[in-house]
């Protein structure tokens, strides 16, 4: 008896551990987060066409959200017989795809060319596009809540907040989380130049347009305008110049102080060489990582006796290290780079790391033959310094590179065909970053679902909202966000579970054994 009292003390001892164990090891796996952040090296995803666009939609303006949501507006004709320029919208997701596109918003006169859109932390996607033909256009502005961007009636009715806009038509827009949004648009309301309206209170009122750089020449415009929010409030600025002929120009930069409503003068970053065959700065694009403002550009290669003729196209980059007050001489970081294949683009992740994505080829003899590598290339800059670019290659001729970081560490690029090859809709890649992913932000305000549902009813036609998306995309459990991904600790607290189920059965048996031997 007193064996088998020795032997229950024992067994009721390593049994209470053991559910202890037990118990701690199911409240490890319950507590973890299910978050794995991407590693560095994820390769890009192939290429694949957007479907749903036309094989003649210009690539789309991308913005995105809190909620690893990207928001894309592009122009695409509609219509049979009485054809009309709209706003095309859909969303794109890393494990939903994209969504069906739907046309959301129709000009009040003429065509509805896309420009911008921005989308505040509120949760309201605000959008710009130029509207009306040759002989007359404005800029005009829309808004809608987030979730209900897919349904045109959630729009609001086009306003026009930028008179007299020309063509080439360029503006865009920037915001922040106070309520300002700022819109630029090449116009000449008083002579060819670059106007600017802004908001304070998110788009309820607009300030009239006015002139931060004129031409005075009505053979000179500014086209390819950029904008950027950078630190404390001000907003960067740039654009280059063109003749009627298309000829590039020049370069300009300005700064908009949101507390101080005020622009400072234009400087003149670049101006082409007049040499024949030689180009000037064009489709710049700019972003602040938080230590520089960085400007990318196309631009005729200043340099002789390297790889690519002087005069030439590569591309150009102009940094200021004081928000903007003071700038370097303009560089050529990737100078066997050759090319130019309109627009490309700088964004930043939640590193602060400037990602640059352009089109351009490396040009080689070889057996007296002409070796051409072209495709989308991928650089860097960090610390000063541009990583040696990568080739993205592409199943089609790539032109007109747009891209957005999503939360952080999701970035999605987006291009059409190089017109003088053929017109074949819009194709798409993404990388999974090293950086890690932002929060996810909930906006503070949401539409009550009775108000919604009363808006529902209002509609004169069912209002279809699609859930699924169009194509299905292969998800790496290993690199994707962490509404995707597996906890790290998942496998080892199963296995371990499952030996410390393993062992108390045994104790179990074998009390059971002892207790009949006795």
């Amino acid at each position: 008896m007193f064996r088998r009292f020795l032997f229950d003390r024992k067994y009721l001892m390593v049994s209470n551990v053991f559910r202890l164990f037990l118990s701690a090891l199911i409240l490890l796996a319950i507590d973890t987060p299910y978050r794995v952040d991407a590693q560095q090296g994820t390769e890009w995803r192939p290429d694949e066409k957007v479907p749903g666009y036309s094989d003649d939609t210009f690539t789309p303006v991308l913005v995105t959200d809190q909620k690893r949501t990207v928001h894309a507006f592009a122009s695409q004709w509609v219509g049979d017989q009485d054809r009309q320029l709209a706003i095309i919208y859909r969303q794109w997701s890393l494990t939903g795809g994209w969504t069906k596109p739907i046309d959301v918003l129709l000009s009040p006169d003429g065509e509805a060319r896309i420009q911008g859109a921005f989308v505040d932390s509120s949760g309201i996607v605000h959008v710009i596009f130029w509207g009306g033909d040759s002989k007359n256009a404005n800029i005009y502005y829309s808004h809608a809540p987030v979730e209900k961007a897919d349904e045109s009636r959630a729009w609001s009715e086009p306003v026009v907040i930028g008179e007299r806009a020309i063509e080439p038509s360029s503006a865009t827009m920037a915001g922040d989380d106070q309520g300002n949004l700022v819109i630029i648009y090449t116009g000449n309301l008083e002579g060819n130049g670059l106007y600017a309206v802004h908001s304070a209170d998110a788009g309820q009122n607009w300030s009239k347009s006015k002139p931060i750089f004129l031409t005075y020449n009505s053979f000179l415009m500014p086209y390819s305008a950029d904008l950027y929010m950078g630190q404390n409030g001000l907003l960067h600025a740039t654009w280059n110049v063109v003749t009627g002929t298309g000829v590039d120009d020049s370069l300009y930069y300005a700064r908009y102080d949101m507390v101080q409503d005020q622009w400072t003068n234009p400087m003149n970053l670049n101006q082409r060489v007049e040499v024949q065959d030689s180009f000037g700065p064009s489709f710049p694009s700019i972003v602040d990582n938080g230590e520089d403002v960085i400007i990318m550009y196309n631009n005729g290669n200043p340099f002789a006796g390297r790889p690519v003729p002087a005069g030439r196209p590569v591309q150009a980059v102009s940094i200021s290290s004081d928000n903007g007050e003071n700038w370097k001489a303009p560089e050529v970081p990737f100078y066997q780079l050759l090319g130019r294949s309109g627009e490309h683009t700088l964004v930043v992740d939640s590193n602060h790391v400037v990602h640059a994505l352009f089109v351009q080829r490396i040009e080689s003899v070889e057996n007296d033959k002409l070796k051409v590598l072209a495709g989308i290339w991928h650089s860097t800059f960090q610390d000063g310094f541009w990583s040696n670019p990568e080739v993205l290659n592409t199943s089609i001729a790539p032109h007109d590179v747009r891209a957005v970081v999503c939360q952080g560490n999701v970035l999605l690029v987006v291009w059409r065909e190089d017109p003088g090859q053929g017109n074949n809709g819009v194709w798409y890649s993404y990388i999974v970053l090293g950086s890690p992913e932002l929060p996810v932000i909930q906006p503070p305000t949401q539409m009550p679902v009775s108000i919604a549902t009363e808006i529902s009813a209002l509609s004169s036609e069912p209002t279809v909202v699609s859930t699924l998306p169009v194509e299905t995309l292969t998800v790496d459990l290993v690199n994707t966000p962490s509404t995707f991904s597996m906890n790290p600790a998942t496998p080892l607290i199963a296995a371990t579970v499952f030996v410390a189920v393993m062992l108390l059965g045994i104790i179990i048996a074998y009390r059971y054994r002892e207790i009949r031997n006795k």
